[in-house]
Parts: structure tokens; sequence; C-alpha cells
């Protein structure tokens, strides 16, 4: 039973339906991650750029990520470096080494780490000048790297390991400082893990768990089954789409593409 909260949603989709105009679940997915990318709110355009990062080797996703390097705002830049990175956009990295140098240090920090995953030496300089305070070539660190404060919600964030919350505004730290870590980690983690369990039982739990309730958990067990990569879950996790927590339906949104896009055997020309 998909719970009251998506009613809104599924209402409007059973009205488009009943008229005969609707329009694929892909494009409704995109629909919805264009429109978050193009939210007046800061924190939802770094929402949706993140959940782009499920959408590998989709060119169209690329284009949206790289252009959110531009946006005013550093976390939805920095959401788009790490989403970037998830992607393997490895042709991008001329492009998030620009960031550089006008980044503040939480994302210097997810600029090099994205760096170091391509083994670009720009990563390691950046390491280094967090490590020394100083750079090699000499002079001092870069401006925001003394926000000690900044750097521990970064730490904390990378032991996570959970990319989603380390690319919106808030981050993780202040996620779970809010919510709770207990309420939700164990769960949340455990739904990760099953994107390598080839037992289709899990890919059921994980369905049910992106109805879960918690932010969490759904965003975790939807970015799982974008990795399974079985496309006839896509109709089955299409309602979180409507979800009224906006990093679910975006979510969701990307996770449909993925699905799709494996479907018909998509791959970027990039």
């Amino acid at each position: 039973m998909i719970p009251a909260r998506f009613a809104l949603g599924l209402l409007l989709l059973t009205t488009i339906r009943l008229f005969g105009a609707e329009p694929s679940l892909s494009k409704k997915a995109w629909t919805i991650l264009e429109a978050g990318t193009h939210d007046t709110r800061a924190d939802r355009r770094a929402q949706a750029i993140s959940a782009l990062g499920v959408i590998p080797g989709d060119q169209k996703a690329v284009d949206m990520t790289e252009l959110a390097l531009q946006d005013s705002k550093p976390e939805v830049r920095r959401a788009a470096v790490i989403a970037l990175g998830e992607m393997d956009a490895k042709a991008s990295v001329p492009k998030i080494k620009a960031l550089v140098p006008q980044s503040d240090g939480k994302t210097l920090l997810v600029t090099a780490e994205v760096l170091k995953k391509f083994k670009d030496p720009e990563g390691y300089e950046i390491y280094y000048q967090v490590l020394t305070g100083k750079l090699k070539r000499g002079g001092s660190v870069l401006d925001g790297l003394k926000d000690k404060k900044s750097l521990e919600k970064m730490g904390v964030e990378a032991a996570i390991g959970f990319v989603p919350f380390g690319g919106i505004g808030t981050g993780a730290y202040d996620y779970l400082k809010q919510y709770g870590i207990a309420n939700s980690t164990v769960d949340a983690t455990a739904a990760a893990a099953l994107a390598q369990d080839p037992d289709p039982r899990s890919e059921k739990a994980l369905v049910r768990a992106s109805f879960d309730g918690r932010e969490l958990v759904e965003v975790a067990a939807l970015r799982a089954l974008a990795k399974r990569g079985n496309s006839a879950v896509a109709p089955e996790i299409e309602p979180a789409m409507y979800s009224d927590k906006a990093l679910v339906s975006y979510t969701a949104a990307a996770s449909v593409v993925r699905l799709l896009d494996l479907r018909v055997g998509h791959r970027s020309k990039r």
C-alpha cells in the first residue's frame, strides 16, 4: 500500500491518464529533475543535482550537472562536483578544476576527493594543503581551509560515506544531528549494501524500503535499486517520484531514468 503522502501526486497522475495524454515515464522523471535543478531554493537545486549522480553515461545528466558548476550557491556547485565524480564523468575534470581558485573549504575537499578518484595530481595537492596548511609551491593555504568546523563536518560526512547527504545544503552532519543517527543510519547502510546482492528477495525489500517513511532509508533504497539495474522495478518506484520529500522525489526520478536508460541500452557519446 502506497503511503498517503503520495496521494496528491498519484491523483494528478491518474487525471492525466484519464484524459489520454500521459507522457512517458522517462519524460515524467526528467520533468521532475529539471524542475528541481531550476528551483528558486538552493537546497532543492543541490538535491536535484545530487540525485543525477545515479545516472552515469547519460549525456543529458552530465550536461545538467556541469551547468550547475556555475551556480551562484556553493552547496549546489559542491553537489555538482560530487555527482560528476559518481557518474565517472572524467571529461568534466577541467570544468571541476576551474572551480578551485574560488572554492570554499568544503568544496575544495569534495573536489580533491573527486580529482583523486580520477588520478589527477591536483587532488593530492589540495590534500597536502589540508595536512600542512601551505601550498607545495609556497604561500599559504587557500581561503576556507582554516574553517575547522567545516572540516570537522566534512570528516563526519566522509566517514558516513553517504554521498547524497554530502552534497545537499545541510550535509550529513547536520542532517543526522537533527534527526538522530540511530533512527536511520543502520537501515540506510543495509539498503545501500543490498545494491550488490543478486537475491531477488533483496530487490523486493529495497522496493518496500523506498516507501519506508524515513528519508535517509528511502533515498538509500532508491539509489541501491538504480545500481542493481533491473528496469522492471521502474514502474514500482514511480510513486516515489511524487513524494513530498524533495530529495526522495528527485532520487526516485533519477533512479527511474537510470533504469530506463539500461532498458534501451543507452550510452553517452561523451
